[in-house]
């Protein structure tokens, strides 16, 4: 790792040996000191007035000039609504720090503003997908959306992926949430399309960050209104698979703003066929199932969130639940039966935070009590069986985080966190009450980290710091450990257009719901079941990654990346003849639960790109090949390869008259598991939009995999006493309908509009 660490970094030093002036800095709100984001900055020439260069700040406030000649220069800062800054005779190089900004005095009653932000970000740390010009998601969920994410993969049961790795940690707004702890798909499609503003997959997180989540982090950000005034959208959406409604509304007065939102969708009942086959070598019989599954879903969501001044804060609901009706009939002996399977929660979510600044520039500190309040319940019936668990899931985070920026070229964070996680239930099994139980689990998480940012060799940007997570846990005899977790973040930029950067992290997995020993019994010939004895995941991660972006308005990013997990968790399947739980003995069954298998590799190549090949034409793409190696200590050492590869392909294209159209197809090879192989997954989706009534109404038309009602789906799964396969026919296809109306006198978004070309990036000044 050393080794190849000097050669990334002789490699960069080797791409651009020049070097390079520059002026950056941090633009905020002298008020609430929240980031004035999309800030205007202009360089001119004190002497002539001549305008030299110039940027936009981003969606921090933070910016950078760059290929400036040492000198003087007057730097101008402008924003809509605030006072105009002017700072004169300033030299280059030079950090500026914070710079604040003043609200203006005018009335805006009558002013607005429609800009975009390019679709795609590629930042040092993450990817950033703004959802704004997204129409094939319309009256979609937060799954339609994440699959358009690049280095995302989404499968078609909604089980997300980030680089090849499913342990995300997910976050709403920054901030963590129970309604992600009892069926992540779920909650995933809990979240309306229509509520989101942004996704960002931090792939390379510091030290600041969380360690929970060996792939990386997926902040899922909802809409909200930084700017003076009233306004709000409503969304409705109905379709053969799923209705959705939301609403929002903002309102911001001098110091305070509040959003209130409420959405809810529901999944209409969908029919799946399946045949499942096991074929056991020791008593040569072969089983076989077919089963016919009714499934449907339903959730909401409200809430509202605050700030004033540097107080903020927040409180919502959210709800989710399903039902899944199956009847199988067996072969041999001639065997049928059924199963009712519901599960719901409902979790509740508070925050509330201050931001302490001082009398010195660049040194904050920031306060933050966020909590979680949820009650899983999960049931099931079949035949005389009838299982019941209803559960609390309570988790309280208290954090504190110091910046001082010491100079131009040097900045330090700290920070000290406490998560207190408390989860428990209680089974109720009939007739057979040896199977009832009470689970009771206590996780406490004490961190602390340090971070430094600073310049290398005058050239490179480094982040460097580390965190230490030390773990208790009161359940059984699972003994507390401590981690130390380094992130280190070394980029380059080329000129205005182009960054090299070189990133390392280590994170860890700690199984929590997965150490529940329930029993589904829905199937009492295929069960699946919690453990309790798992070991946390180590994930050591490095990326190494090229961006450029062009005047024309797209950017394209590669990168290679290496992801090493130890104590690697995985799902498990093995065959029993014979197999007891509680006082019951199950006969000819599988039984699938979660084990640490060993160790994985994840070696990968990484290559995005956001084209406008006219002015009315953009094409995206989304390319990720990745070669999973795993090391199945389980099965005495059995080394496994699995090289699959996704290329997801999005077109769109601006008519006059404001009509968009648009086309999204994903493609996702087959690959070998440490069992079986997966199958490979086609869909595609054509939409259209029509904006009218000045822009502040829109109908859409959406239609998924219209020729095919159903997505053929063949598992294999070969282990040393017996193989199978399980095929299913998800259904898929779906058409629906979308409106959408704003109002209020105001309305923000992020660039300034040019014409019909709105689906192209702003170009770069």
């Amino acid at each position: 790792m050393k080794l190849s660490l000097v050669l990334a970094i002789l490699l960069l030093e080797w791409t651009y040996s020049s070097g390079q002036n520059k002026i950056k800095g941090l633009v905020q709100n002298k008020d609430n000191h929240q980031p004035v984001a999309y800030a205007t900055i202009i360089i001119n020439d004190p002497t002539t007035g001549k305008t030299i260069n110039g940027t936009v700040a981003n969606d921090q406030g933070a910016f950078e000039v760059n290929n400036l000649k040492k000198g003087k220069y007057n730097l101008t800062i402008d924003f809509i609504g605030y006072t105009r800054q002017e700072l004169k005779g300033i030299n280059a190089p030079l950090d500026l720090g914070t710079i604040y900004m003043v609200a203006g005095g005018k009335s805006l009653n009558e002013v607005v503003v429609t800009s975009r932000a390019p679709t795609i970000e590629n930042k040092t740390d993450r990817i950033v997908y703004n959802v704004a010009t997204d129409i094939t998601s319309q009256g979609g969920v937060a799954t339609d959306v994440l699959k358009k994410v690049p280095q995302v993969t989404v499968d078609i049961d909604g089980n997300v992926e980030l680089q090849g790795n499913s342990n995300i940690r997910f976050l709403i707004n920054g901030k963590p949430s129970s309604m992600f702890g009892n069926s992540l798909a779920d909650a995933l499609a809990a979240i309306p399309a229509s509520q989101i503003k942004s996704i960002e997959a931090i792939t390379s997180p510091g030290a600041k960050y969380d360690a929970q989540g060996t792939g990386g982090i997926i902040n899922i950000i909802l809409k909200d209104n930084p700017m003076q005034g009233m306004n709000g959208n409503v969304s409705l959406s109905a379709g053969t698979r799923l209705e959705n409604g939301a609403v929002n509304l903002n309102f911001r007065k001098n110091k305070f703003g509040m959003n209130v939102f409420f959405s809810g969708n529901e999944q209409l009942t969908s029919h799946t066929p399946s045949t499942r086959t096991r074929y056991t070598f020791d008593t040569k019989t072969k089983m076989t199932q077919e089963t016919n599954t009714d499934f449907s879903r339903k959730a909401y969501q409200t809430g509202f969130g605050f700030d004033h001044g540097n107080l903020t804060g927040g409180l919502s609901y959210s709800y989710f639940g399903n039902r899944s009706i199956a009847s199988t009939y067996q072969q041999p002996g001639d065997i049928y039966f059924t199963s009712d399977t519901r599960n719901h929660t409902g979790s509740l979510d508070w925050n509330l935070g201050y931001r302490k600044q001082f009398k010195k520039e660049g040194r904050e500190l920031y306060f933050l009590y966020s909590g979680s309040s949820g009650s899983p319940y999960t049931s099931f019936v079949q035949g005389e069986t009838h299982s019941w668990t209803p559960g609390l899931d309570l988790q309280h985070n208290f954090s504190v985080d110091y910046s001082h920026q010491v100079n131009q070229h040097l900045s330090f964070e700290s920070g000290a966190k406490v998560i207190l996680h408390h989860f428990n239930n209680t089974a109720t099994s009939i007739p057979d009450t040896t199977q009832s139980y009470v689970f009771d689990y206590k996780m406490n998480i004490y961190a602390a980290y340090i971070s430094a940012k600073f310049s290398l060799f005058h050239n490179y940007d480094v982040v460097a710091g580390g965190r230490y997570e030390y773990t208790t846990i009161v359940m059984g005899n699972i003994p507390s450990y401590g981690e130390f977790l380094p992130a280190v973040n070394i980029s380059r930029k080329i000129g205005e257009d182009q960054s090299i950067k070189l990133a390392f992290t280590r994170r860890i997995e700690r199984p929590d719901k997965e150490l529940n020993p329930f029993v589904n019994l829905s199937d009492p010939y295929n069960i699946t079941m919690g453990n309790p004895y798992l070991k946390p995941e180590i994930g050591n991660n490095t990326e190494l990654g090229y961006s450029r972006n062009f005047k024309s308005g797209g950017n394209i990013y590669v990168g290679i990346m290496e992801r090493i997990n130890t104590n690697d968790l995985k799902t498990y399947t093995a065959y029993y003849a014979t197999y007891a739980i509680g006082d019951s003995i199950y006969k000819d069954v599988t039984v699938t639960t979660r084990q640490n298998i060993g160790e994985e590799y994840n070696t990968g190549l990484i290559l995005t790109s956001s084209l406008p090949l006219t002015k009315h034409l953009n094409i995206r793409e989304n390319l990720m090949v990745i070669n999973k190696h795993v090391v199945n200590h389980l099965d005495n050492g059995n080394k496994t390869d699995g090289l699959s590869w996704r290329l997801n392909v999005n077109a769109a294209y601006s008519f006059p008259k404001d009509l968009v159209a648009e086309a999204f197809g994903e493609y996702r090879s087959a690959w070998n598991s440490i069992q079986g192989r997966v199958p490979q997954v086609i869909n595609y989706t054509v939409a259209f939009r029509k904006l009218f009534w000045h822009k502040n109404a829109s109908i859409g038309l959406t239609a998924t995999n219209p020729f095919n009602q159903y997505i053929r789906q063949l598992t294999t799964l070969s282990t040393s006493n017996y193989t199978g396969t399980y095929l299913r026919m998800v259904p898929y296809r779906s058409f629906g309908i979308s409106m959408t109306y704003k109002f209020g006198k105001l309305q923000f978004k992020k660039e300034k509009e040019h014409g019909e070309d709105y689906l192209n990036n702003p170009p770069t000044m």
